[in-house]
């Protein structure tokens, strides 16, 4: 039986993550059937990896290469934060929102370690703050980051983003969440500012360091949870159109970054 992808491809139907000679997704993404958990887990993540073909960014190029400008990276450090304090808040909507025990027993920990295990006695710290060692690191007022306003494009992309997934629902939350494809990202990141920022001292890395280690682990909380409770069609595409969603907003946030940092050149001090 042909998966679910490539029976879509082959009809030319929006089941395809990609229009024919362009390089945009879809912005829905359908099933044919109700999928088996582990098919839909194969689907699931080999969609997203195929939405990650695309061109890169040019920012995600520009920063990769070792060309962004100190100001470029402040600006793109400021409107970062905006996104990773609103992460703890998804946390608690999922515990918030999640009728079933089992899986809040389960995400708690993680919600502890994204609001800070000196919670519990332990030495980590609300991961937004790790951020903001990162922010420090670049030359910029840890205060200043915190209290700032995002750019608005950057604004409109999260917060519809949050509005639209795991606000509206508990697991596109756990669909949106950390995992593997986290944590190869974070390592990579970790290994382009050691290689080509080597001025931002390693120390204020922590961030990436953490998320390089512990989303592996997060990484199959999401898989098994996600296995056991889209469990219709209708949730199946909820959950890997969350993902796609979540991608967009990144590229969305890309996009406003790009054009006020390097094309318009905003400096934030």
């Amino acid at each position: 039986m042909p998966s679910a992808i490539t029976a879509k491809r082959r009809r030319g139907k929006r089941g395809s993550i990609r229009p024919p000679n362009r390089g945009l997704a879809w912005v829905m993404f359908t099933l044919e059937r109700k999928l088996g958990p582990d098919e839909f887990i194969k689907t699931f993540f080999d969609v997203n990896r195929q939405d990650h073909q695309r061109p890169p960014h040019p920012w995600d190029e520009l920063f990769r290469a070792g060309q962004c400008t100190r100001e470029q990276l402040q600006g793109w450090g400021k409107e970062r934060y905006y996104f990773t304090k609103q992460v703890p808040i998804k946390e608690y909507s999922i515990l918030y929102n999640c009728p079933h025990a089992e899986v809040r027993r389960r995400w708690l920990p993680k919600a502890i370690e994204e609001e800070g295990e000196d919670l519990i006695g332990k030495s980590g710290k609300p991961h937004p703050e790790y951020w903001l060692d990162v922010c420090a690191g670049m030359g910029m007022d840890r205060e200043m980051v915190r209290n700032s306003e995002p750019l608005y494009g950057v604004k409109f992309a999260v917060d519809s983003f949050a509005n639209a997934a795991f606000k509206s629902s508990w697991l596109l939350g756990v669909a949106v969440s950390e995992g593997d494809d986290t944590a190869k990202a974070m390592a990579r990141d970790l290994e382009i500012f050691r290689r080509h920022y080597s001025w931002v001292p390693d120390d204020a890395l922590t961030f990436y360091k953490l998320h390089a280690d512990v989303d592996q682990e997060h990484g199959l909380l999401r898989k098994e949870i996600l296995q056991k409770y889209a469990d219709t069609q209708e949730l199946q595409e909820a959950c890997i159109n969350a993902q796609l969603m979540k991608n967009n907003m990144r590229r969305v946030m890309a996009d406003s970054i790009y054009m006020a940092y390097v094309v318009q050149g905003l400096k934030i001090n």
